[in-house]
């Protein structure tokens, strides 16, 4: 076999008992990761070349270690990418080349990664050391997720239990010393400080193992001036300053920090802002030691804040004042309305506000709106003369007629019969008139003179009732009331309307104004009537009278008012054709128009509802 002159000898860097010597010494992630690699390529028969693969926080696999160190390891790229894709074990064999083994580093369902070696002379042993070598790395891992996860339990159950405790006070001053008691004491602090924003400015509210405290004291200032630099640049600050840390917290003020650590004899200071979402901070933590905070701690501090604030906040809005809290919900208002969230809806509620002051501007017509009706400028009722039978009725309502048209016609066999017995009376009443001024009896003569007359008058009232049996048409008119085609031969009263008439070219339009809008309403004002009939077409009208006099319909008084349509020559209307009728009443806003319907209605409760 043609071995490869580029590859090392066969004898590691490291012999075995410096591996583990290395493996048991290991203070890093990063020289656990090489002394272990170093351990399983000792104990691999044959091995001259190893890859450990290990997922970065950015979800890629990248080389942890590599035995030896400074090998070229581009041609373990491909059984890599393959094992990882597979998640199964992978061996590789060309005649003529080293054999490539390659093993998943799997943790139930997590990949964390890969080991890749390469073989002079592969053999059962070497799958099943590098099988365990790989176990004992996944088992590393699972461990490592197990503490992780319980250093979370461990946390959320302290971030249930201090919430349940500052919820439990009941006020917010109780509640923040139950917070700072219990944060000493789990991080292990000589003192913890809160502070409540008051506008720009911060006030102490709190301070541990302390149910007072002195605002003036020197140390009490520094320590509110330490809160206020956290305070103004939103963001936690940590002294002293991680030289590890990014640019970003290096551009951090701290010398507010400084002072206070100089002055108060502490090593580490921390302070967290406690703000909700994107809010202005509300109020800071202040957390005091003599040892240097780790990341995981601060980590988890600001945790804690973002858990805490909430709670603080509500119990700080209990014991505010009704006007504390309205001007901080008119502050939370503004800030909401002049930040980022939301855009849709605050460019919807800009349009709207300008639409609203548009229509406010605007000046528009203001009409009264009320239900009208058409009727006849004269209407003209066709009564029964006299008590009698109806012996035909040609007309209805809704014929035209013309002026002299027969509507009805009397019964008139009675009123003959009587006609000729008056006659007969006078006639006989004359002669006997006669007769006594011949024989020159003057008693007599007066006495049948006086018969004559009787006679003469019953005449002429029968004569009249003849020249009534018809009922005419007085002019050219259409009938609005009246249909006795189901009444011939009836017996009929005399005064009793039997028909009502209205002329065909002069019309009236009565409207019911709404109580609301009467003290709006003149005389003499314009409008525009609309017809249900004739919905495309507008009628313009002139406003004649409004009766003083209401009617109730449907639980509301309306007022009855007399318009007059203008230039009414040509216009085709019928009587009794409803519609709606507009009253132009004055200029007003077009804002004021939508809503002065609940302004008044409102003016009207406010003036029952006071004493």
């Amino acid at each position: 076999m043609n071995a490869r002159h580029d590859l090392p000898a066969s004898s590691p860097a490291l012999g075995a008992d410096a591996a583990w010597a290395s493996l048991a010494e290991a203070q890093s992630a990063e020289a656990l990761c090489r002394a272990w690699l170093a351990v399983l390529c000792s104990l691999v028969p044959d091995a001259q070349v190893g890859l450990l693969l290990l997922q970065d926080a950015g979800g890629s696999y990248v080389p942890a270690a590599a035995w030896p160190e400074g090998t070229e390891l581009a041609r373990l790229a491909d059984i890599a990418r393959e094992c990882l894709g597979t998640r199964q074990g992978v061996r590789r064999q060309h005649a003529g080349h080293p054999v490539q083994l390659a093993y998943p580093l799997a943790a139930g369902n997590a990949l964390h990664g890969a080991v890749v070696l390469e073989l002079l002379d592969p053999s059962p042993e070497a799958g099943r050391l590098t099988h365990w070598g790989a176990g004992w790395m996944a088992d590393l891992f699972a461990q490592r997720e197990l503490g992780q996860a319980r250093q979370r339990l461990d946390e959320s159950a302290f971030l249930f239990e201090v919430s349940l405790a500052a919820l439990a006070e009941p006020d917010f001053r109780q509640a923040g010393l139950t917070l700072v008691n219990k944060l000493a004491a789990r991080f292990g602090c000589h003192q913890v400080q809160l502070a409540l924003a008051d506008g720009p400015a911060l006030e102490t509210a709190a301070v541990s193992h302390s149910a007072w405290f002195d605002e003036r004291a020197n140390l009490t200032s520094l320590a509110r001036a330490a809160m206020t630099e956290a305070f103004d640049q939103r963001c936690a600050v940590v002294w002293p300053e991680d030289e590890a840390a990014g640019s970003a917290d290096q551009r951090t003020l701290r010398m507010a920090h400084g002072r206070y650590a100089a002055d108060s004899g502490r090593l580490a200071l921390a302070s967290q802002p406690l703000a909700i979402g994107a809010a202005p901070p509300f109020a800071v933590l202040l957390i005091e030691r003599n040892t240097v905070f780790q990341p995981a701690e601060l980590k988890g501090m600001e945790l804690l804040a973002g858990v805490l604030a909430p709670v603080l906040e509500h119990k700080h809005a209990r014991d505010e004042s009704l006007a504390r809290h309205a001007r901080r919900s008119l502050r939370h208002l503004a800030a909401r309305l002049t930040d980022a969230s939301h855009p849709g809806l605050k460019l919807g509620a800009g349009v709207l506000a300008l639409f609203l002051l548009f229509a406010a501007l605007l000046p528009v017509d203001h009409r009264v709106s009320s239900p009208a009706i058409v009727e006849g400028a004269v209407q003209r009722s066709a009564v029964v003369p006299f008590d009698g039978f109806l012996r035909e009725a040609p007309a209805r309502a809704g014929d035209t007629v013309k002026a002299g048209q027969v509507l009805a016609r009397m019964e008139d066999r009675d009123l003959q019969l009587e006609k000729v017995r008056w006659e007969t009376e006078l006639e006989m009443a004359q002669r006997k008139e006669r007769e006594a001024m011949a024989q020159a009896d003057r008693v007599n003569q007066r006495l049948s003179a006086a018969q004559a007359n009787q006679a003469r008058a019953q005449l002429d009232l029968t004569l009249s009732k003849l020249a009534r049996v018809e009922l005419v048409a007085p002019f050219d008119a259409i009938v609005v009331k009246g249909d006795l085609s189901q009444q011939l031969g009836a017996p009929l009263e005399m005064g009793k309307t039997l028909f009502e008439l209205a002329p065909l070219a002069s019309w009236r339009v009565m409207l019911k104004i709404d109580e609301r809008d009467i003290a709006r309403v003149q005389p003499g004002q314009g409008g525009e009537l609309v017809l249900t009939g004739a919905p495309g077409q507008r009628w313009h009208f002139t406003l004649k009278s409004v009766t003083p006099v209401s009617v109730v319909e449907e639980g509301r008084n309306y007022f009855r008012a007399e318009a007059e349509l203008v230039g009414q020559d040509g216009v085709k209307l019928k009587p009794n054709m409803e519609g709606v009728a507009k009253v132009v009443v004055g200029e007003r806003s077009l804002l004021w128009v939508w809503t002065h319907r609940f302004t008044d209605w409102l003016r009207l409760a406010l003036w029952q509802w006071t004493p």
